[in-house]
């Protein structure tokens, strides 16, 4: 799957969340298990465009969507990560 195109599928999901559930997706990205981190200085008062830069700048194009799809899992967006996941297997 090309870069822009999993960037464009990030940036959809999120832009799909309200911006409470937005900033709890944000905070279970800092505080996931697991490495690399995320520190709290690069998703504080960032826009969903800077967050799906930081996905993709951490944890590679590959690793984005997944990182992405378990987060929404822990906050309980399950239908948003079930339609990333089919989004990502769609483009590859």
């Amino acid at each position: 799957m090309s870069s822009m195109k999993i960037k464009v599928d990030l940036l959809n999901t999120l832009e799909s969340l309200p911006e409470d559930t937005f900033q709890l997706f944000c905070h279970e990205l800092v505080h996931r298990e697991g490495k690399p981190r995320v520190r709290r200085c690069r998703v504080e008062g960032k826009c969903r465009l800077d967050i799906v830069d930081v996905l993709v700048s951490t944890f590679t194009e590959a690793g984005a969507v997944n990182v992405a799809v378990e987060t929404l899992q822990e906050i309980g967006c399950n239908q948003e990560a079930k339609q990333l996941a089919e989004e990502a297997r769609r483009g590859s």
